[in-house]
């Protein structure tokens, strides 16, 4: 008696739960991460800061690398170069954590930005959810457009 309960409210549920689905649907938005990225100017900026940063950085690594060169060159010992290695680790190392850090910041102000445009405009525009281009299958609607003329 009880499996036939049990099988009868599952049948209930499975024919009921479709028209309540129906009657509560949502609106879905997506976004084109990609294309903001590529087309919201304060994160084209950070790129590019972030671009140069890494370039001065990795010019001062291989101007120490030719140091450390010229030094086996000159027949120092291991102990030497490794003492020079040091220090330039030392050296350098604070200020390309420096750049990793202001990334990072500067990364997560552009983020919460996008984000709280987007839940501005999710609000204002009626939307339930709004989520990447890449986790959606089909339908919605594209709002990239939208999101960057708000971010501009």
């Amino acid at each position: 008696m009880a499996k036939k309960s049990v099988l009868f409210i599952f049948l209930l549920l499975v024919s009921v739960l479709p028209l309540k689905a129906a009657e509560t649907a949502y609106k879905i938005a997506y976004i084109d991460s990609a294309r903001i990225l590529k087309e919201y100017p304060a994160a084209q900026k950070l790129l590019q800061d972030l671009s140069k940063a890494e370039a001065e950085l990795n010019k001062k690594i291989l101007l120490k690398k030719q140091e450390i060169q010229k030094a086996k060159v000159a027949k120092k010992t291991d102990t030497e170069i490794q003492m020079m290695a040091e220090k330039i680790r030392l050296e350098l190392e604070p200020e390309a954590k420096r750049i990793e850090d202001e990334s990072a910041r500067k990364s997560e102000e552009i983020e919460n930005k996008v984000d709280l445009v987007i839940k501005d405009f999710a609000a204002k525009s009626k939307y339930d959810i709004v989520v990447v281009k890449e986790a959606i299958l089909f339908g919605g609607t594209d709002v990239t457009d939208e999101v960057l003329k708000n971010l501009k």
